[in-house]
């Protein structure tokens, strides 16, 4: 069974999408995201890590930011 997208991981995606290129340091420090939160979002190809530790958001990430 899936897992539905929780709000702090729509914060997540939302602050990737506003910095395209935002390394994980970053992303970890300002939205307190958890490995386990870029995980979720990278597996369901929300995020993509572009250059190692840079994370940019993925079109699958983009509709679902356009449906709320």
């Amino acid at each position: 069974m899936v897992k539905p997208i929780t709000n702090h991981q729509l914060g997540i995606l939302q602050f990737v999408g506003k910095h395209p290129g935002v390394d994980r340091e970053q992303i970890q420090r300002i939205t307190q995201a958890t490995d386990e939160d870029l995980k979720y979002l990278e597996e369901h190809d929300m995020i993509r890590e572009r250059e190692v530790g840079h994370f940019r958001i993925a079109h699958f990430g983009e509709l679902v930011l356009r449906r709320i």
